[in-house]
């Protein structure tokens, strides 16, 4: 017996389900009638088929291992272990923006203590100029390079868009041509179904024609009481 069109067999090594042929005719824009056995079907094909073309080789031999340790610098080491630990993480030191003075206290005579006042304090002012100088450059040219900024992310987000499009219609395309070739196989099929089932009933309608013209040629044999083995004898070419 001929093997079916598109039929797979089981894979080499593995056994194949109910060691049947499957015959692969879905189509999924007319097929409708699928139900849970044939979605399990379809599932076992596909473990089966896995078993086959699971990876033997190692397609990373050529690269080095990584080393991830090379990340972990004494700092991350320190974060990890009191993390570990479940310790809080220490506050931030604020006394570098604090201005203590002297005055006051038991160190108000030290004049290295004040000194060392004065020094924090025309540093704190330095900051606080320079402070003030990148907020009024940020107000002179911030706002432009923001809007050139905005521009330019807004241009990546049109390519990016037009992009996704130009895919969705491909992809669209795609499913438009193998509906259509599949909707016109379907319509071939119905006819093709439509002309058997025609062909079958004429042959069915002939025999039953044939079966009343063999009683009838018997019925009139017996009424004209005629011989039949005459009836029988091939007349010459």
């Amino acid at each position: 017996m001929n093997k079916p069109v598109l039929a797979i067999g089981g894979p080499a090594g593995v056994s194949s389900i109910n060691d049947e042929q499957v015959l692969v005719d879905a189509l999924p824009y007319l097929d409708t009638e699928y139900n849970e056995s044939d979605r399990q079907l379809a599932l076992r094909l596909i473990e089966n088929e896995c078993k086959v073309f699971r990876p033997t080789k190692n397609y990373l031999r050529h690269l080095q291992v990584p080393d991830y340790d090379v990340f972990l610098t004494p700092c991350i080491q320190k974060e990890f272990a009191r993390i570990s630990k479940k310790q809080e993480m220490p506050k931030l030191d604020m006394s570098r923006c604090e201005l203590p003075s002297p005055a006051g206290t038991s160190k108000a005579a030290d004049k290295a203590q004040w000194r060392k006042a004065i020094r924090n304090a025309k540093a704190q002012n330095e900051h606080l100029v320079l402070r003030e100088i990148n907020l009024e450059m940020l107000d002179e040219f911030g706002p432009e390079m923001y809007l050139q900024r905005n521009k330019q992310m807004e241009q990546t987000l049109i390519d990016a868009e037009k992009e996704l499009r130009r895919a969705k219609e491909q992809v669209m395309n795609v499913h438009s041509r193998r509906k259509m070739a599949q909707m016109e196989a379907g319509a071939q099929m119905r006819q093709f179904e439509a002309d058997w089932v025609a062909m079958i009933t004429n042959n069915y309608k002939m025999e039953l024609a044939i079966d009343e013209m063999e009683e009838s040629n018997q019925h009139e044999v017996k009424r004209l009481r005629l011989d039949e083995s005459l009836l029988n004898v091939k007349l010459p070419e």
